[in-house]
């Protein structure tokens, strides 16, 4: 008699086979023995990951990835590789201003008469609407020659593009080229080696620091999307010091007899509308004179010249000398502040508490550079240089290129300290957190604050600043991830990930080890970079030494700490992710090979696991692209969901030739049956529209929520795929795998609208060793009768007791109509699996079609053997 023993839960992820007869940690029965291109999804379940598109060759091998935001709306990746920087936004490169294309040439050297054009040998640009020549549109070109107007062809790999059996150009297109600016950091600076820690950066609005041991610290400032610039920092103030300052003494009648050698000084500071103030003026020494306001009634009045830039004045002076002029090096004390460039003083306080600022300071002359950077309260932190690994520098408050100081010392005053304890801690990382700023070195952690406690609402200040030891776990140089209350890292030898939080009850940060329930994923190995995308799958992407890539699905929350593996036809490079919209789009460098040897590396976006249309929007391949679908910029409305409807457009959209036309709106596809006018035409709903309104009639769709589509068989656009086998999703269908054409071109045996072609990868998962509790049935004989497979959004398992025995799931093969893809499953399914005995009872399930697949959980129906009679 078989018994059913439900698996609810994959949120442990992967399991390392270390903990195989760990059954009795509940994690035993939350993972898998194997999760191969699917991810834990933290609703329920694991699902197949996303596929990529393809967006552009690196120019270079070794690049990374930077992200960058100008506004939430506004972001871009940033290609930084060697001695160039290129950026993207939305899966595309940021191009140059486009130029007309004339013609283009049919021959084995093929180029373009381009006028007015720019370019120069070398430059890579992008070719679009080639009327009569779909070969060459939306392609990537180098240039190899220019001659006045006329621009030499090559791919990206400098061959020469041979468009002798294209198309004939008839009108139209554009050329761009990719926008591209001179970096000073070398490939092998970029990541963490034994050249030095790697590139760190830290954004402030629309600036990006950027410090590594071998460089002075600099800026990467946008402007504009085509207008980027590197700066090298100056640090000092940049507001000048007035100068012309003058002083006249004026004392009440009578004149007063005594004392009658009175001398004074007085400075003058500049304070901009970021309160920085400038170095002092040159000391006005007044004296010896008459009187003194000190001791009888009268004035002094100051004046000074204007200083660009600056908003107010502070005036400084020393204490009164009645023997001699005021000698140099004496203290002044501030008197007061002014709006204007004079001021009439009648008393004389200064108050020694408050000093102007000293002379410019500059903690990294002398190629002091630092390793390390990061903001905190309105202050650049530094630190990790060279010289002095364990120390730390910080700004005057909102000036941030400012570390002056006064003496006596202000609570403005730049801040620096050093770590000491009994071992060397090099500061890697900082960290801005609510309980103050935490330091990560390669020893330990510590945290910068006030001494206050965690709950402290005052400022760190140069006077107040206190250094606490935390966890002594040290991190490694791989930037760490914040996520919510929790600082994720990588530690010191680079193959365990750690967490990090405030302890309220010990009052101090500490964490734990989340990589070692799937320790296998990172014996022998460490990581070279990772990225979190928070929305919409709580996934954090990290990319190992060996070009594998893992996935950690992360909500400390829930308690949910799942880890997952990936590959691709290659190896993945760099990984960072960026808000696009309401999602947070990871992009991957994969070192990939052409069919003649060659290394390159492609800059991929992952593309949303959105399943509007069911399997057709399925994005189940890598380096892919998909055919484009028109969206008139009309308003449609739609008479019903399913059946027989009439669509009707505010604007001419139609012509007889939409007969056959495929339509999609609102999750409903349809296709057009007759034309009525250019307004209207009759559909057949095959799948129906889900976008409705209250009384069932779909919503009015507007422009750019619904497309027309010509069916084909012939598609374009694969040019950096040549002689690659891809596979193929046509309109949800998955097609045999074929040969990209010496054109870029792929042709189905049937025609299509969305069609999206790429690399393959295949998605695995593998069970546990069943167990049911004590007693145990480790190490008894088992046998699956059957399976059942509660599935959300599925299509093309296979399930088997063993690899070589997978067969598909029946029920993913129903019945449907002649030429329509099979509709995704939502439910359970049931299989037979074959019926022999082995000691571990696990099951496989697998994806090898470009097809989407949820497993919300597994029910096998199992029967015990080696039990007494």
């Amino acid at each position: 008699m078989s018994e059913n023993v439900i698996q609810t839960s994959f949120a442990a992820g992967e399991l390392a086979p270390s903990i195989f007869a760990r059954t009795d940690l509940a994690a035993y029965r939350q993972g898998l023995a194997t999760c191969r291109n699917m991810f834990v999804d933290y609703r329920s379940g694991v699902s197949t990951r996303s596929g990529t598109k393809y967006v552009l060759q690196c120019k270079k091998l070794g690049s990374k990835l930077i992200p960058f935001s100008v506004t939430t709306s506004v972001t871009y990746m940033i290609e930084f590789g060697d001695g160039y920087c290129r950026f993207y936004s939305n899966g595309a490169p940021v191009l140059e201003n486009p130029f007309s294309i004339s013609s283009i040439t049919n021959n084995p050297t093929s180029s373009g008469n381009i006028p007015g054009n720019n370019f120069a040998i070398g430059d890579w640009i992008f070719l679009n609407n080639t009327n009569g020549m779909p070969q060459m549109n939306g392609r990537f070109v180098s240039v190899v020659n220019v001659l006045g107007n006329i621009v030499t062809f090559a791919d990206l790999q400098g061959n020469f593009i041979d468009t002798s059996s294209f198309g004939v150009y008839t009108s139209g297109g554009t050329a761009s080229r990719v926008y591209t600016i001179t970096s000073p950091y070398a490939a092998a600076d970029l990541f963490p080696s034994g050249s030095g820690p790697g590139i760190k950066i830290a954004q402030s609005v629309s600036v990006l620091y950027i410090t590594h041991p071998n460089y002075a610290p600099r800026t990467l400032t946008f402007a504009a999307p085509t207008n980027w610039f590197f700066t090298t920092l100056s640090f000092g103030t940049t507001v000048s010091a007035p100068t012309g300052l003058s002083a006249v003494q004026t004392m009440a009648t009578p004149a007063p007899a005594n004392p009658t050698n009175t001398n004074y000084s007085f400075i003058v500071t500049a304070v901009d509308a970021t309160g920085q103030e400038s170095l002092p003026s040159t000391p006005f020494n007044l004296g010896p004179v008459t009187g003194s306001i000190t001791v009888n009634a009268g004035t002094v009045a100051l004046s000074w010249a204007a200083v660009t830039g600056a908003v107010s004045y502070n005036i400084y002076a020393a204490e009164v000398s009645f023997s001699g002029a005021v000698p140099s090096g004496a203290a002044f004390g501030f008197l007061n502040s002014v709006t204007g460039t004079s001021t009439v003083i009648s008393a004389l306080n200064p108050d020694f508490t408050t000093s102007p600022p000293s002379s410019n300071n500059n903690p990294f002359a002398a190629g002091n550079n630092p390793g390390a950077v990061s903001f905190f309260q309105q202050r650049v932190y530094y630190g990790g240089s060279t010289s002095l690994p364990a120390t730390f520098w910080a700004s005057q408050p909102g000036a941030f290129q400012n570390f002056n100081f006064s003496n006596p010392l202000q609570a403005s005053d730049f801040i620096s300290g050093t770590i000491v304890s009994n071992r060397l801690n090099q500061i890697r990382h900082m960290l801005p957190m609510p309980g103050g700023l935490i330091l990560l070195t390669g020893a330990s952690a510590y945290s910068l604050t006030t001494g206050q406690g965690a709950n402290s609402t005052l400022a760190v200040t140069p006077i107040n600043a206190t250094l606490m030891p935390q966890a002594y776990n040290g991190s490694s140089d791989v930037t760490p991830l914040v996520i919510n209350e929790d600082i994720l890292y990588i530690q010191s030898k680079g193959s365990i990930v750690r967490d990090l939080s405030y302890n309220i009850y010990a009052a101090i940060y500490t964490g734990s080890d989340i990589s070692v329930r799937s320790n296998h994923l990172f014996f022998q190995h460490s990581v070279v970079q990772w990225s979190y995308a928070e929305e919409p799958f709580k996934l954090v992407w990290v990319i190992r030494d060996d070009g594998v890539l893992l996935s950690l699905t992360f909500m400390k929350e829930q308690q949910l700490s799942g880890w997952a593996r990936h590959d691709t036809l290659g190896l993945y490079k760099s990984v960072s992710s960026i808000q696009e919209g309401t999602v947070d789009a990871p992009y991957f460098i994969a070192q990939r090979a052409l069919p003649n040897g060659t290394l390159i590396q492609w800059i991929e976006r992952m593309m949303e696991r959105t399943l509007t249309y069911g399997a057709e929007d399925a994005w189940a391949v890598d380096a892919g692209t998909r055919s484009g679908l028109p969206t008139p910029n009309a308003t449609a409305q739609i008479t019903g969901s399913s059946g027989i409807v009439t669509i009707t457009t505010d604007l001419a959209v139609f012509s007889p030739s939409s007969v056959n036309q495929v339509l999609r709106a609102g999750g409903g596809i349809l296709t057009v049956t007759s034309y009525t006018s250019p307004t209207q035409v009759t559909g057949l709903i095959s799948e129906p529209i889900t976008q409705l309104l209250p009384n069932g009639v779909p919503v009015p769709f507007s422009p750019g929520t619904w497309s027309i589509a010509i069916p084909a068989t012939k598609f374009f656009g694969l040019d950096y795929l040549i002689g690659q086998t891809v596979s193929i999703n046509a309109d949800g269908g998955a097609v045999t795998p074929q040969v990209v054409a010496f054109d870029g071109s792929i042709t189905l045996a049937s025609p299509a609208t969305k069609v999206t072609a790429g690399l393959g990868f295949q998605c695995q998962g593998q069970t546990m060793p069943i167990d049911v509790g004590e007693p145990t049935i480790q190490g008894k004989r088992k046998k699956i009768p059957a399976l059942n497979f509660k599935l959300s959004q599925s299509r093309g398992l296979k399930i088997g007791r063993t690899l070589n025995t997978l067969v598909p799931m029946k029920d993913l093969t129903i019945s449907v109509p002649l030429n329509n893809p099979i509709n995704l499953i939502t439910g359970d399914v049931h299989i037979i699996p074959d019926p022999l005995w082995d000691v571990p009872g696990q099951c496989w399930f697998q994806v090898d079609d470009p097809v989407p697949a949820t497993v919300l959980g597994i029910i096998p129906e199992i029967v015990v053997g080696d039990t007494p009679k």
